[in-house]
């Protein structure tokens, strides 16, 4: 079962029919026109700031890369997205590998390496799908776009309305997430 990508558009229709800017949106997006212009760049500039401060802030997006390195130095431009957090070194058996954290580089013992990383997600354009996939919802992300959109635009108290709701939806996603528990100790 493939797991279904949040697309930009969608989520900005949706902030968009929430804020009654739909048809406005939807003509640009779809018909070039030129009169929805403003409404869905700043949309979609509020979209960027959102889906970074989701992934910074609340629910981290996660890469694995497989690194090589002679010296144990492992600068963070050879890693494919942008790191913002090193969880994890392991060498290619899977062995927990130390590693020291410098402002351009990582630190670790040379050979083949698996790096496990957080990372900020990469300005997206309308066309392009969001980095979360199926455990966000779009509607999460229109709320707190809806939410940047009335804060530009000076409406405070509808901004508060809006954040109040992203912030409730992404408490729900934590909620929503599997939880592990740990069987209480019976004693004698």
């Amino acid at each position: 079962m493939a797991l279904k990508t949040i697309t930009v558009k969608e989520v900005l229709l949706i902030a968009a029919a929430e804020l009654g800017l739909y048809d406005t949106v939807r003509s640009y997006i779809e018909e070039q026109n030129e009169t929805g212009k403003e409404e869905t760049e700043a949309l979609l500039r509020c979209f960027n700031l959102v889906e970074n401060e989701v992934a910074l802030d609340y629910l981290p997006l996660y890469a694995e890369e497989v690194v090589e390195t002679d010296t144990g130095s492992v600068y963070y431009s050879q890693l494919s997205r942008s790191a913002v957090r090193v969880v994890k070194v392991t060498d290619e058996w899977d062995n927990d590998a130390p590693f020291r954290l410098f402002p351009e580089y990582i630190k670790t013992q040379g050979g083949r390496l698996k790096i496990r990383y957080a990372y900020a997600p990469e300005k997206k354009g309308i066309a392009d799908e969001s980095d979360y996939l199926t455990q966000v919802s779009p509607r999460l992300f229109a709320y707190g776009v809806a939410a940047e959109y009335c804060l530009a635009l000076g409406i405070f108290e509808d901004a508060a309305v809006w954040d109040k709701k992203y912030k409730d939806a992404i408490t729900a996603t934590y909620r929503a997430k599997p939880v592990r528990v740990i069987q209480s100790r019976r004693w004698v």
